[in-house]
């Protein structure tokens, strides 16, 4: 998986394929559910503040189901994930 640096640091092309490994990655590991909503909320990305608030809340809607059964690995890329969403909604 492609490496998370801090959120400050967090490249857009970083980003959307840190985004694409973590989907494919769950997907292949049985976690099918997880992925088809993180891939919906993705889909939902158009650069504006609304595109990443579906994506933030499909994130938070799966580790609020889903994420215990993760690999540790996979727990901490989604909160990094999350992480990058949720400044990207609430821009100070």
């Amino acid at each position: 998986m492609t490496s998370l640096h801090s959120n400050d640091e967090f490249l857009n092309d970083e980003f959307f394929q840190a985004v694409e490994d973590l989907i494919a990655k769950l997907k292949d590991g049985g976690h099918q559910q997880a992925a088809v909503d993180l891939r919906d909320g993705f889909a939902h990305l158009n650069g504006l503040t609304d595109g990443w608030a579906c994506f933030l809340e499909s994130i938070e809607r799966v580790q609020a189901t889903e994420s215990k059964r993760f690999a540790r690995e996979h727990q901490r890329a989604l909160e990094m994930i999350r992480a990058t969403a949720h400044a990207a909604v609430f821009r100070r």
